[in-house]
């Protein structure tokens, strides 16, 4: 006699969240988290100021895996809907902006230090991105920003180059000089040194002009330069997007 061994099914759905950090979002979900089914697992991912949230269907009839992990995913929607982002084979963030700005008809500009251009970079790798994207200032510099931008000397004397009152005055500056109805402002430190600031290692001001308003925010985004500037990036398109859906 042969027995016949059925070979298990594996499904994984993976659910991008962005601006929320993993332990809190473990709270918000933890009812759903120990309701799950037996044979579906869930996996938080954790990367640069993003989480995902992996589960993974195990058995051996595929149409029930397939129809419980898509049910699963979707009592997510009212736990943690405003900060799900898609899928893992969804479009990326900056995909999601591209098709806001372009339905609204609404522009964008950046105006970067120590991003150092990866914001200008990530948005025009989305093909069609010159019809919503007008330019970048990429001012390092402390008199970039004061000669190109037009943020007051006595902003940064005051404030230092590092602060909430200059990432306000470049997102204007650049929203102005450039012409568009959004803009993005990065100032901070990403180390390994000060530089010409005395804020620590990690410390970011990200800064978002729209029509209405304009505002700046601190964040600590921890000690290793590749990381900061990462986290930061996303941390921008994620605070942008919640203002184009304003409009």
């Amino acid at each position: 006699m042969i027995d016949f061994y059925e070979r298990p099914h594996i499904i994984h759905k993976t659910i991008n969240t962005y601006g929320m950090g993993e332990s809190s979002i473990a709270q918000k979900i933890e009812d759903w988290e120990n309701n799950l089914p037996n044979f579906i697992k869930l996996a938080y991912l954790p990367s640069l100021g993003k989480v995902r949230l992996r589960l993974t269907a195990k058995g051996t009839d595929y149409k029930i895996l397939s129809k419980a992990i898509a049910e699963e995913s979707e009592k997510l929607v009212p736990l943690i809907g405003d900060i799900i982002q898609g899928t893992e084979d969804d479009e990326v963030i900056e995909e999601v902006i591209a098709k806001l700005l372009t339905k609204k008809g609404l522009t964008l500009a950046t105006a970067e230090s120590f991003t150092g251009g990866t914001i200008a970079s990530q948005i025009t790798a989305v093909p069609g991105a010159s019809a919503y994207f007008k330019g970048s200032v990429v001012s390092y510099a402390t008199e970039t920003k004061v000669n190109v931008l037009g943020v007051p000397q006595e902003l940064v004397d005051n404030f230092s180059v590092v602060s909430e009152q200059v990432a306000v005055a470049m997102a204007k500056g650049v929203q102005k000089l450039l012409g568009t109805d959004f803009a993005i402002a990065t100032t901070g430190n990403a180390g390994p040194t000060k530089g010409d600031s005395d804020a620590e290692v990690g410390t970011v001001y990200i800064g978002i002009a729209s029509p209405t308003n304009v505002f700046a925010l601190k964040f600590t985004m921890g000690s290793q330069r590749e990381r900061i500037v990462q986290k930061s990036v996303n941390k921008a398109f994620e605070l942008l997007q919640k203002e184009i859906l304003k409009m």
